[in-house]
């Protein structure tokens, strides 16, 4: 398990928290668009029409339960990240969600406007995921499984990703969780977006980390 308090930890937080709350910004443009989402938010919006509880607090339920079995079963990436984002992240899209669902009303926007939003959160959350990454202060509790399954079957990640996010999406459009041309492009450019944010960025991260000035 890492060290949560370090110096390198401490200078990275306020941008791990930037790089949060862009992620999470990114999942709530996808539900605004209402034109598809990332195959996990199709789960947890698919288990919000079965409970009374919003597609943050399923979120959160998620994490926690990730987080714990990330502490247990695979310790060593575990650090104050894995944290932060269980307690974060769930409130953070729900409050994204209100914004912009009031913003942007489902019956009052347009097709085009629609597009605009799905185009900014398919920059935005990439964007995110990388810079949570590039951070390096514990995994996010979603990436929980693939990579455990990966360790333990001795699978390449990139399969075990696959899996798990066929999984999410099909229980998810089983409960009723929204599929469409959102998911398509997620599935196919947020990764190869998320590796090229991750190269950009992670120079700058090593700078911070050295306490050195950045530019």
């Amino acid at each position: 398990m890492r060290d949560f308090f370090d110096r390198a930890t401490l200078r990275k937080m306020p941008l791990y928290l930037i790089f949060l709350a862009l992620s999470e910004l990114g999942i709530a443009l996808y539900y605004t668009a209402r034109v598809g989402t990332d195959p996990i938010s199709v789960f947890v919006e698919g288990v919000s029409f079965h409970c009374d509880l919003s597609v943050g607090e399923i979120s959160t339920i998620c994490n926690v339960i990730f987080m714990i079995m990330t502490f247990f079963l695979y310790r060593e990436v575990f650090g104050i990240g894995t944290f932060i984002t269980t307690l974060l992240g769930g409130p953070l899209i729900d409050l994204f969600c209100s914004i912009l669902f009031t913003a942007f009303p489902e019956s009052e926007t347009s097709i085009f406007a629609r597009i605009m939003i799905i185009i900014c959160g398919l920059i935005v959350y990439p964007i995110g995921l990388g810079g949570l990454i590039a951070c390096d202060l514990g995994i996010g509790p979603f990436s929980f499984p693939p990579l455990y399954a990966s360790k333990k079957a001795g699978i390449d990640l990139k399969y075990t990703q696959i899996i798990n996010d066929a999984i999410y999406f099909l229980i998810g459009i089983f409960l009723g969780g929204l599929f469409g041309i959102g998911t398509i492009i997620s599935v196919f450019l947020t990764g190869p977006m998320m590796e090229w944010f991750i190269k950009l960025i992670e120079p700058y991260i090593r700078k911070i980390e050295q306490g050195e000035k950045a530019g």
